[in-house]
């Protein structure tokens, strides 16, 4: 005998059609770029390259990866997003095309 457990839900927020991991993925990259003009600025400020190097590594290059990292973010939850609308559709074509099967059914037995 198997034990059949139903898999578990995700909440709410994390569900395909929700638009919170969207907008997480916003603010990831908005704090990315946050940290990009942050780095440019005390670049900006400084002569010296040995100077600007840890600026640069600090800052920037974690700004660039938080760019990309809501990138990503963004892009998955488009995807998921599309992917629940067209399960959406294809149960919905799916009810009609069995609501045209029956009817079909009724009407060849009627006549």
């Amino acid at each position: 005998m198997t034990d059949a457990t139903p898999p578990p839900r995700l909440p709410a927020w994390m569900r395909a059609g929700s638009p919170v991991m969207t907008y997480v993925g916003v603010g990831v990259g908005l704090l990315g770029f946050v940290l990009i003009f942050v780095a440019w600025g005390q670049v900006a400020g400084e002569s010296q390259v040995y100077r600007q190097l840890p600026y640069l590594v600090s800052a920037g290059l974690t700004g660039l990866g938080l760019v990309m990292v809501g990138l990503t973010v963004i892009n998955v939850a488009a995807k998921r997003h599309d992917e629940a609308e067209r399960a959406r559709q294809m149960d919905r074509l799916a009810g009609i095309v069995r609501e045209l099967a029956s009817n079909r059914d009724e009407r060849e037995t009627t006549q």
